[in-house]
């Protein structure tokens, strides 16, 4: 028998179509934003001379300048509204603005993007053209604001899993999340264990971003189906990148006569900047989920053995490519970064559980 508390709080009806919809439009500015980055991966492989006006830095930073109107406007609207409580956790900015969480942190990403934007132009007019990506302040902090919207997209998408729909919007969003960490976790990873003998610092950040995004969805969904259909989408969108970015440095290329190194492979980058293995992991992710919920394993056992999981196909699909390392010293790490990184992912799911829709039923009601 239930009864109803008496100091029962505000019911939540629903998530506000302010939030969905803003939720699908950091989806699109983050899908904007990474075809220019990997568009712009390519044109540094295979032409070389660059500057802040390029079309696919141009592209880049309309993906951003979209997150950055689409968190002020559900915040301008969150604010004003005068419909039903959200049950998204919001704080109060300036003690006036209410935002919800996914897109103030939205929001403080493409700030810091634009920023860092500036810096870049300014880095490009003092010290010229061709410069590798990773290698300055400006792209650091790039990758680092980049990966904040990330987390933005994947927050507003944690809200939503109330439909199918909603559910395929969150697998796509952690496809997208997959491909672009690469940036802020190979670099970051690079500063930190470059110094270590016979270990590839890269393969342990790719490793450990894959491990994150995975284990995150595994723990949002509890499911089996929904780290398979990551896998697909991951696959879906890999593939349109690695047809679209060659074909458009080409074009791009013959467009403003700037001719193709002699060296130039032209092959797609976006095939070999993650795993393309990663969707056969997230399959057989999926079939270790429904196999450990049945015989009722940890889920923190779950998503640990799942983060080495990814950690040993990352070291191994970047030893078959012929990346320099010491593949007992690399993988020994990759398997320990993924299990630690898998239970990070957890935890994060456990919270970002919070931000589903909740009801006054639920949350003042006592059972007896």
């Amino acid at each position: 028998m239930a009864t109803q508390a008496t100091n029962a709080l505000p019911a939540v009806h629903d998530v506000p179509r302010r939030e969905v919809t803003g939720a699908w439009f950091l989806m699109f500015g983050y899908a904007t934003l990474l075809t220019g980055m990997v568009w712009d991966g390519q044109w540094h492989g295979d032409v070389g001379p660059d500057d802040f006006w390029t079309a696919p830095h141009l592209l880049l930073y309309s993906g951003t300048g979209i997150i950055g109107l689409t968190c002020l406007t559900v915040v301008l609207l969150s604010t004003w509204a005068r419909g039903p409580v959200t049950g998204t956790p919001s704080v109060t900015v300036f003690r006036t603005f209410r935002a919800p969480w996914p897109f103030l942190v939205g929001g403080l990403g493409a700030s810091g993007n634009l920023l860092y934007a500036g810096a870049d132009l300014w880095w490009h007019e003092v010290y010229g053209f061709d410069i590798a990506a990773g290698a300055t302040p400006s792209h650091l902090g790039l990758g680092l604001s980049i990966q904040v919207e990330i987390f933005a997209m994947v927050m507003a998408f944690a809200v939503l899993r109330r439909t199918r729909a909603e559910r395929w919007g969150l697998a796509l969003a952690v496809g997208l999340a997959t491909i672009g960490s690469t940036s802020a976790f190979g670099m970051v990873s690079e500063l930190l264990f470059d110094w270590l003998p016979g270990l590839a610092p890269r393969v342990l950040g790719l490793g450990a971003a894959g491990a994150l995004t995975l284990t995150l969805i595994v723990g949002l969904t509890r499911g089996w189906h929904w780290p398979a259909a990551a896998g697909l989408a991951f696959l879906g969108v890999q593939g349109a990148l690695a047809l679209f970015a060659p074909a458009a440095t080409r074009w791009y290329a013959d467009a403003i006569g700037q001719p193709m190194r002699d060296y130039a492979a032209n092959a797609p980058q976006a095939l070999i900047g993650f795993p393309a293995t990663f969707p056969l992991i997230a399959l057989v992710t999926g079939g270790v989920v429904a196999w450990a919920v049945r015989r009722g394993v940890s889920p923190i056992v779950i998503t640990a053995g799942v983060g080495a999981l990814v950690g040993v196909n990352t070291t191994l699909f970047y030893a078959a490519l012929g990346m320099e390392m010491s593949l007992p010293v690399t993988l020994l790490a990759a398997v320990a970064a993924g299990a630690g990184t898998g239970w990070v992912g957890w935890q994060c799911a456990v919270m970002l559980r919070r931000f589903g829709v909740r009801t006054g039923a639920v949350a003042g009601a006592v059972t007896a």
